[in-house]
């Protein structure tokens, strides 16, 4: 079950900033409008289908899986 960006905290999208090449919000709201980016509650919600794909998991737990990553 993917998590919407509204749902995501400050801090949350403070530390995708910090740890991807994404500068902004914008940034990363359009990756994730052309289906580049998810974000999970947790490891265990990530399809292993995406198994190569690159993941950032935040303080929180959630996973942000940068699709082709």
């Amino acid at each position: 079950m993917e998590i919407l960006l509204s749902e995501l905290t400050p801090k949350e999208i403070q530390e995708i900033i910090d740890n991807s090449n994404h500068t902004s919000y914008e940034s990363i709201k359009e990756f994730h409008d052309d289906g580049l980016l998810e974000v999970f509650p947790s490891t265990d919600d990530v399809w292993q289908g995406y198994g190569n794909d690159e993941k950032l998991t935040l303080s929180t737990g959630k996973v942000v899986l940068f699709i082709g990553g």
